[in-house]
């Protein structure tokens, strides 16, 4: 009982980030994800009851807004290699937090559009610059276990802001959406505070050897590995978009089970994301994973997709769950993997730009998801249809994850020659940048 108690404790602590930076970062991303988690639930309905928007133009603002935050990614990347990751972040969350009042203001689909592109713009500089400081603060599998460990306090802080929202959806008046809008704006300064406990990575000076400028640009074994892990983690609009429709539409089972499935993944991401990434500190390893998670998201869907023959509710959920599980190994294994490839493949220097350019993966694939996984996945007809869509999506996600090896191994060869390095066939470990 003692041994077993001791095991379960030490788990637990594990979860706990470690004093310093760790946990300074821990705090900061708990806090504004407390704040996005209370804002997302209500912002549809902030801006087309209360601002007064149709939903066509709320969609045609934010897409708007979210392609021009994708293109200053990398540049904004670029600003915090040069002049300082740390500042570079804490300028962003505030540029988002002022972003986040001025929702108060919108009145115009043209305010409206204003309004989200600055947003847009202060969180996906901010995403890069984040990187950047992450890259600073560890090196190797440590810096995975942190950027593990904070998407594990996302998860949280996110849930936490969904279930105090439940309020504001209740009362549904205006005065409730802008307390939530306000409420966020404050999470977002409250979240720049812990960053003084954060040790300041040394830009590169303007006399320093650095990265040529737009280098990653020309890094093609780094673009064909983000393309590859950004198709992959089209995983995320499957849980968020094909999975609920897939249930209500296509199967037997309650509608709380879309509920139970979603918080079943999000429980298990918390607890198990951070031992899912031991071992991805090194390329070579992190590439293996994100192979696997290709193969074992293949497997959750294909489950998935069996539910449509189940006539029984019962019988019908328990496959749900069953195949829930096996997609969150896979995204457990695909994040780990990505954290560790964006990083190790990076040059010292870049880790701003280059993580603001790996986000451009995922940032497409977002953008592209929703009518992939509608056209695919939800296709009208016989039942056969959509079923072999899960499959033939699982089967082109587990292909390219099956490549992502092959191109890590490319980019080793072409870093190796690069610097010098005698021996490119040995284990990955590619240089980063210490923390200052």
């Amino acid at each position: 009982m003692t041994e077993g108690g001791t095991t379960l404790a030490s788990r637990v602590r594990a979860l706990v980030p470690a004093p310093g930076a760790p946990r300074a970062l821990a705090l900061s991303t708990l806090v504004g994800q407390t704040g996005s988690g209370l804002f997302l639930p209500v912002s549809a309905l902030f801006f087309t009851r209360s601002v007064g928007l149709a939903p066509s133009r709320v969609g045609l603002g934010l897409a708007v807004a979210g392609l021009i935050g994708l293109a200053a990614a990398v540049p904004i990347g670029r600003i915090a290699d040069r002049f300082g990751a740390r500042g570079t972040y804490a300028i962003a969350l505030l540029g988002q937090a002022a972003a986040t009042a001025s929702f108060a203001l919108v009145h115009s689909l043209w305010a409206f559009v204003l309004v989200n592109t600055l947003a847009a713009l202060a969180e996906r500089g901010g995403a890069a610059a984040r990187g950047a400081v992450i890259g600073g603060v560890g090196t190797g599998e440590a810096r995975v276990r942190l950027r593990a460990m904070l998407k594990s306090v996302t998860n949280a802080g996110l849930s936490t802001g969904t279930a105090l929202a439940a309020l504001a959806l209740t009362a549904d008046t205006r005065s409730a959406y802008l307390a939530v809008v306000f409420a966020n704006a404050v999470a977002y300064l409250g979240a720049a505070l812990p960053l003084v406990r954060v040790p300041a990575v040394a830009p590169i000076g303007r006399g320093q050897a650095g990265p040529p400028r737009r280098a990653v640009l020309r890094n093609r074994p780094y673009t064909v590995v983000t393309a590859l892990c950004g198709i992959t983690s089209i995983h995320y609009d499957v849980l968020s978009l094909a999975l609920p429709l897939w249930i209500a539409g296509h199967s037997n089972a309650p509608q709380w089970s879309i509920s139970a499935v979603i918080l079943a993944n999000t429980v298990l991401v918390v607890l198990l994301q951070v031992p899912f990434s031991r071992g991805t500190g090194e390329a070579a390893k992190a590439a293996g994973a994100v192979r696997r998670s290709g193969w074992v998201l293949c497997a959750g869907w294909a489950v998935i997709a069996c539910a449509v023959f189940a006539d029984s509710p019962v019988l019908a959920f328990a496959v749900l769950v069953v195949g829930m599980v096996l997609h969150t190994v896979g995204e457990l294994w695909h994040s780990a993997g990505s954290y560790g490839l964006s990083y190790e493949l990076a040059p010292a220097g870049s880790h701003g730009e280059y993580q603001g350019f790996f986000s451009l993966g995922r940032g497409l694939t977002a953008a592209l998801a929703p009518l992939v996984v509608t056209t695919v996945c939800l296709a009208d007809g016989s039942d056969w249809r959509p079923v072999s869509g899960w499959l033939l999506l699982g089967l082109i996600v587990a292909a390219a994850a099956s490549a992502v090896p092959r191109a890590t191994r490319w980019a080793g060869s072409a870093e190796a020659a690069r610097t010098g390095a005698e021996s490119p066939s040995s284990p990955l470990r590619l240089p980063v940048q210490e923390s200052a």
